[in-house]
């Protein structure tokens, strides 16, 4: 199963869900993207040492939305606003949920950008959590 996971710049909350679902999701394919990123832009440097301190692989650089994403078999955005720009973007049915959503569940995921390292950390636990989620109802399917 291929699973793109997106956010605004693909620099703290797509990425961070894109390692973490990596190493939980070992058999399957999992990408990040940006609906805004500039490609090849750095993963903010608390992610990184987020991450690093964690021991998740470093994420990949920041790539933005392509036409050509719409192959993955599970599109998961980190807020509704994600959600709905893709589907405006996509009005065929795609397979597009909130992570939230997906994991039956009331919420958006955070967006740490301009905090401080203990906003990152919270973004951390609430998609560690989300991708657990995640993972038990993707072995049911």
């Amino acid at each position: 199963m291929k699973i793109i996971f997106v956010c605004t710049g693909n620099t703290c909350r797509s990425p961070m869900a894109e390692s973490i679902a990596k190493k939980l999701l070992p058999e399957h394919t999992i990408e990040s993207r940006g609906l805004f990123a500039m490609d090849g832009q750095a993963t903010s440097i608390y992610t990184e040492e987020i991450l690093e301190q964690e021991n998740f692989d470093a994420p990949t650089l920041a790539q933005q939305w392509r036409d050509s994403d719409t192959d993955a078999d599970l599109i998961l955005t980190m807020t509704t606003s994600h959600k709905q720009q893709l589907e405006m973007m996509y009005p065929e049915t795609l397979p597009i949920y909130t992570l939230y959503e997906y994991a039956e569940q009331d919420g958006e995921v955070s967006d740490p950008i301009g905090g401080n390292y203990s906003d990152y950390q919270n973004v951390y636990k609430e998609l560690y959590y989300l991708i657990t989620e995640l993972k038990h109802r993707i072995e049911f399917l």
